[in-house]
């Protein structure tokens, strides 16, 4: 058992193993793509869906930060790496797409230290206990 992916995603201090990083993401994005599916269903008037749209995707944003951070502190690396995501936003679009999919394969599949580290201890040993 890991860190639930509903939980802690406005934390600075947790760590999120692999399991619980991809799992929070993809209900993250699922609500994002359902609120731009709303937004496009009702036909909401181009500044009102603007307004809408912003409104769920400053959290989004935020959101998105703070788990790649608690991914990057799995590693042991410092949280302020997960500010990448800023830089490669700003790359023209080819470098821009393999930047993404490199960052997100190595927050994805690399499995993080084992046991404690300085970010505090292993997710997975201290949800296992509450099975």
């Amino acid at each position: 058992m890991s860190l639930p992916a509903t939980e802690k995603w406005f934390s600075l201090s947790a760590r999120r193993n692999r399991k619980s990083f991809i799992l929070a993401l993809v209900i993250l994005n699922g609500i994002l793509l359902a609120v731009g599916a709303g937004i496009g269903f009702f036909g909401a008037p181009s500044r009102v869906a603007v307004v809408i749209f912003w409104f769920f995707f400053v959290p989004y944003f935020i959101c998105s930060y703070f788990l790649t951070a608690q991914r990057l502190r799995d590693f042991g690396l410092t949280g302020w790496l997960a500010l990448l995501w800023v830089v490669i936003g700003v790359l023209d679009d080819g470098v821009r797409a393999f930047a993404t999919l490199a960052f997100a394969l190595v927050l994805c599949s690399i499995p993080g230290t084992q046991g404690y580290n300085r970010y505090g201890p292993d997710p997975l040993e201290r949800y296992s206990d509450n099975e």
